[in-house]
């Protein structure tokens, strides 16, 4: 996406409202490209050349003991077991990295999977979230920001990356399936929130540079399958339905998310 497309937020109804969508261009063309990933590799060696920063500034989420927290119940939704990052992913991240998930299920049996990274000193703990899914076997159909109106956000409006995604599934027999979810992420600093790993570099090579500051980022990512299961059956779900239910948990959960 382009700095010059628009957003369009529906006005919140009485009720639940729902998420809007940004407007999309037709696409950026080859000089606008060179000139994005240009400016990213300036941030990216400007940030390492930066290592030495003498100040860390607070997170923009909540703590717990020092580290980020999931409520176990809020709403309609019932969490299940808190987990941390796994033995794999400690073994990959920088040793100050700080993370944990929880499977969310409300009353009608709606899963949603909620997973928060915060990184420490080093910048390299938060990556865009396109190279893990890739390289778990997903390939996307449609990328696009999406807004969700939140209390206590700029504008009142939390804006996400959403990503229509799927996945093809061996099964035994040499058979195979299919399988379809929705994606939503969003970056997390003090007094920062965006929906963009390019805006997240730019603004932490400023940061770092001019301000001799490294803001502690945490990224949220939201998971939600395109199906459901109901009495037995299984039910599929629209892009539009499964994004409309990600902006409901988002509402439920994000209060709990900001600092106290």
């Amino acid at each position: 996406m382009t700095d010059g497309q628009t957003e369009n937020v529906a006005a919140p109804a009485a009720a639940r409202p729902t998420a809007a969508v940004e407007a999309r261009s037709k696409g950026p063309g080859i000089v606008q490209i060179a000139i994005v990933v240009a400016i990213l590799g300036g941030g990216v060696l400007l940030t390492a050349s930066t290592s030495n920063v003498s100040t860390v500034s607070e997170p923009g989420i909540r703590l717990v003991e020092g580290k980020p927290f999931l409520v176990e119940k809020l709403g309609d939704w019932e969490g299940g077991p808190l987990q941390g990052l796994t033995d794999a992913e400690r073994k990959i991240l920088p040793a100050d990295t700080e993370g944990v998930r929880r499977i969310y299920t409300d009353k009608n049996g709606n899963e949603v999977y909620c997973s928060v990274i915060l990184e420490g000193s080093d910048v390299t703990s938060i990556h865009r979230p396109e190279l893990c899914l890739t390289g778990q076997g997903w390939k996307f159909d449609r990328e696009r920001v999406e807004g969700v109106p939140v209390i206590g956000t700029p504008n009142g409006v939390l804006r996400m990356t959403c990503i229509d995604a799927r996945r093809t599934i061996a099964l035994p027999h040499g058979n195979a399936t299919e399988t379809r979810a929705e994606f939503a992420y969003w970056f997390v600093g003090k007094g920062r929130l965006t929906p963009y790993h390019w805006q997240r570099i730019l603004l932490t090579t400023k940061d770092r540079v001019l301000l001799n500051r490294n803001v502690r980022w945490a990224y949220f990512l939201i998971y939600a399958p395109m199906l459901t299961e109901r009495d037995g059956e299984v039910q599929k779900r629209t892009e539009t339905e499964t994004v409309q239910l990600i902006s409901r948990f988002i509402q439920d959960i994000y209060p709990t998310l900001t600092p106290q």
